[in-house]
């Protein structure tokens, strides 16, 4: 009688310890879903590019000066609003600018001086969570993979530009080799080539890096990103997997240029090298500069532009 009195109570306590764990392991990934999905809840993304253009000692006054930009906004298949400042070149060939995490629009000016040097027409937008994007979620490119689409087909829809070109920065990297796998070639929402500055690997995989502080393999890095995967998928309906950009660019079947930077630390280059290889379309290339994260059109200006130019041409 004791033993039996003892065995149920011993039961008791591991499904009640079990529980509690469980719970608790859920409430985690809650808390950590929606500091992922909100990361720039408390930001000024427009301050922080005016902050990096700073740090790299980029003449943004004289690019407004020189440049005149029109806002237009697209509306995505979800119904999301894209907010973008375009900049027209009379150029029948459009490039449309991707931003990197953290910032908004004004981060790739550099990048579109670099384009409206050489004639073409430039669309920069805000990605969800950044700017003046209606939509206040991060997802590391999976929904704002979307916007791009829309703003392709905008392109050359409403502004009836014969070409289209997609150029992301880190994780706007991301999310373009993300749209690029998403969408068939040859229809009206897909770019005819896009060109990924020092992508973000993937979702999953940065996040352990950032959780672990380097440590993928660490107990806190795996912890924190199962409970928030498992929390996002069930309830906020986002697969960490479809952010894999290591994974998803195998059905890239849209010309892809890879820019990787040699002393980049953010995304390594051995990560950056892995989604050039993974890549599908054949007509693929990659370029290397000795340079910073997605810094190489700071410090090689004419360089990069050339790079991307030879591509695009061939």
């Amino acid at each position: 009688m004791k033993k039996n009195r003892l065995k149920k109570g011993i039961i008791i306590t591991l499904t009640t310890i079990i529980i509690l764990a469980a719970g608790g392991s859920f409430a985690m990934g809650g808390y950590v879903a929606d500091k992922i999905l909100h990361q720039n809840a408390d930001k000024d993304t427009h301050d922080n590019s005016i902050k990096q253009l700073g740090e790299w000692e980029y003449d943004i006054n004289t690019f407004n000066k020189t440049y005149t930009g029109t806002e237009i906004a697209a509306t995505a298949e979800d119904g999301n609003t894209v907010p973008a400042t375009y900049f027209d070149s009379n150029s029948d060939t459009c490039v449309i600018l991707v931003h990197g995490a953290g910032g908004d629009r004004v981060s790739t000016y550099p990048l579109a001086e670099g384009y409206l040097k050489r004639g073409y027409d430039v669309i920069a937008i805000d990605q969800r969570g950044c700017g003046a994007n209606a939509d206040d979620r991060v997802t590391f490119g999976i929904k704002e993979s979307l916007d791009v689409k829309a703003m392709v087909e905008y392109a050359r829809q409403t502004l009836g530009k014969k070409t289209v070109y997609v150029h992301g920065q880190s994780m706007g990297a991301q999310t373009t080799a993300i749209y690029a796998s998403n969408v068939t070639p040859g229809t009206i929402n897909a770019a005819d080539a896009v060109i990924c500055d020092s992508p973000v690997p993937g979702m999953e995989l940065i996040l352990k890096e950032m959780f672990g502080d380097g440590d993928t393999e660490s107990f806190m890095a795996k912890y924190l990103t199962g409970t928030s995967k498992f929390y996002m998928g069930l309830i906020n309906k986002i697969d960490y997997e479809d952010g894999d950009t290591i994974n998803v660019v195998k059905n890239d079947n849209i010309p892809t240029l890879i820019i990787c930077s040699d002393k980049d630390s953010v995304c390594l280059p051995n990560q950056v090298e892995m989604v050039y290889n993974n890549v599908a379309c054949e007509k693929k290339a990659i370029v290397h500069f000795d340079s910073a994260h997605i810094e190489g059109i700071i410090d090689y200006p004419e360089e990069y532009m050339d790079s991307v130019e030879d591509f695009l041409n061939n």
